[in-house]
């Protein structure tokens, strides 16, 4: 395969790359794998704003989330909350990731990322991590969101060269080593 281009990878080439440890997936569910992407599921903590009306400094971020066991968990329409997923992952120096909904989920309105759709080659490389997910109800009625439930997406892409340093090494990565989900930090 030539590295001239970044490709996507299909499902041969991330059990590929698991088994040479490239992907690390903890669990694994190779039956949560289709053609081009991994099903990931929703863990079992959300994060919600115990804070409503205010406003918030992104210079000075406080936690102005509220944890929160799912068994089920009732997202109501325009709710805004933090979930983590089931799955911890690691990427090598030369994969990324790209996290996208589902569509099923899609389809009742339930949005899994605002903005942070990317994951970084070397991120999880310290000790694999949960991703957190910034999840948005825009149906106008409430969804149940449960533990395990398939709540994302991910698809995988060889980069062109292998990055100088991995995401876990750069010292102002401030995602590093997470295992629930994480409140917003300022840069």
């Amino acid at each position: 395969m030539s590295h001239d281009i970044m490709a996507l990878m299909s499902d041969i080439d991330v059990l590929d790359a698991t088994d040479k440890g490239e992907i690390q997936i903890n669990p694994f569910d190779k039956n949560l794998l289709g053609p081009d992407s991994l099903d990931i599921r929703l863990g079992n903590e959300i994060l919600i704003s115990k804070i409503i009306g205010k406003i918030i400094d992104p210079n000075k971020p406080k936690n102005f989330f509220a944890s929160r066991k799912i068994d089920p968990f009732t997202l109501k329409p325009k709710q805004f909350v933090l979930g983590t997923t089931l799955e911890r992952i690691s990427l090598s120096d030369s994969i990324a990731a790209q996290i996208e909904g589902r569509s099923s989920l899609g389809r009742l309105g339930i949005m899994v990322h605002m903005t942070a759709g990317i994951i970084h080659a070397g991120f999880g490389a310290k000790e694999p991590s949960a991703l957190t997910l910034e999840i948005y109800s825009v149906n106008p009625n409430s969804v149940y969101l449960h533990t395990g439930m398939k709540i994302a997406q991910l698809s995988f892409f060889r980069l062109n060269r292998k990055v100088s340093r991995g995401y876990d090494f750069i010292p102002t990565s401030k995602y590093v080593n997470q295992n629930k989900p994480c409140v917003p930090k300022a840069d």
